[in-house]
């Protein structure tokens, strides 16, 4: 995935929250935004923008465990599991300079 394609998929976000409550990590992490999907998305965006570190967002996105469970709650069909491969891939091509 393209990070244009990234972009675009974290504008496409409606900030319903029905991914939060089926998310693993959100209910491991004691049920903090900062682990749930829409989070991830919303700290992809900011990643992307420039609005925050990308040290301050790594536990998040690494925290994921890609199951796609969000996916099937989803409305707007994004699949926040392939986001966060691609976040990876920016976060860590971005650390190694």
């Amino acid at each position: 995935m393209s990070l244009q394609t990234l972009k675009n998929e974290v504008e496409r976000c409606i900030r319903c929250g029905f991914c939060v409550y089926c998310c693993p990590s959100w209910l491991a992490h004691g049920k903090f935004e900062y682990y749930s999907p829409r989070g991830r998305v919303i700290l992809m965006g900011s990643i992307l923008n420039g609005d925050v570190r990308i040290e301050d967002v790594v536990e998040s996105i690494y925290s994921c465990n890609t199951c796609r469970r969000c996916l099937l709650d989803c409305p707007a069909g994004i699949d926040v599991a392939e986001l966060v491969i691609t976040a990876r891939w920016y976060i860590l091509s971005k650390l190694r300079k």
